[in-house]
């Protein structure tokens, strides 16, 4: 889970949904975001910046 390390800790601002491809945005503190969409069945997650 060290992917996530930037994120843990800073303070969740919004939450966008849902977005183009039917997944949801957070949006957090220092112009960091994550992307959460469900692709063939699993939770596919990407951060912004990693």
């Amino acid at each position: 889970m060290a992917k996530y390390d930037g994120l843990r800790g800073q303070e969740l601002l919004e939450v966008e949904e849902p977005d183009k491809e039917g997944g949801i945005t957070l949006i957090f503190k220092d112009n960091r975001f994550m992307f959460i969409k469900v692709k063939d069945g699993k939770i596919v997650t990407q951060s912004i910046p990693e």
